[in-house]
């Protein structure tokens, strides 16, 4: 009868034990660049900055990809002053919410319109950046490769984020994620689909 109860218990116990969290899901930052493009149309030319991310789902997770994965971009130049004054900051962020990653090397860019680089003197790389995610509403650990080299502590990120992410709120919508531009379109094969929230 013991043995009888012993294993009647374990038989319950098995779908909990079963149900218990794995691992999480890994998206890592593995470079950001940027580069000055055109449309196919023609026309001038727009910032463009690329985000290309390293993609590992939960090992023996139930589903071979990483879900609602949101990218938050923020960025900052340092631009000329006016008159050959005191340099100053410009601040864009944006982000995006992709549907689901797969494994592998995945893709996202966001855009500055050329009215914006004309009148903000924008030439070159930022100076500072960082890079946010999560995975269906959880945060994903930062790993070093989130942020520019120039903010290495992490006392340093976290000043960033707190010092400049309020300063974007004046170039809010500035900063354009690739599905609203003209750029919609291109770089089929390594582009997620993001979730559409204006077409509700």
């Amino acid at each position: 009868m013991l043995r009888l109860a012993c294993v009647l218990a374990l038989t319950v116990a098995l779908p909990w034990a079963a149900a218990a969290p794995g691992p999480a899901p890994v998206v890592e930052v593995a470079n950001l660049r940027t580069n000055q493009v055109r449309p196919g149309s023609g026309g001038p030319a727009w910032l463009e900055t690329t985000l290309a991310l390293n993609v590992r789902p939960a090992g023996g997770g139930p589903s071979p990809v990483v879900s609602a994965v949101r990218v938050a971009l923020l960025m900052a130049f340092e631009l000329p002053g006016p008159a050959g004054g005191a340099r100053r900051t410009q601040v864009y962020a944006a982000a995006v919410e992709c549907v689901a990653l797969e494994p592998g090397r995945a893709e996202v860019r966001f855009y500055l319109p050329p009215e914006i680089l004309k009148r903000d003197q924008i030439r070159g790389d930022p100076k500072f950046w960082g890079v946010e995610l999560t995975a269906a509403g959880e945060a994903l650990p930062a790993a070093r490769t989130a942020y520019s080299a120039n903010l290495g502590p992490p006392a340093a990120r976290a000043e960033f984020q707190r010092r400049w992410a309020a300063a974007a709120a004046a170039n809010d919508g500035i900063l354009q994620p690739q599905h609203l531009t003209p750029f919609a379109l291109e770089y089929p094969r390594s582009t997620p689909s993001v979730v559409r929230r204006e077409a509700r």
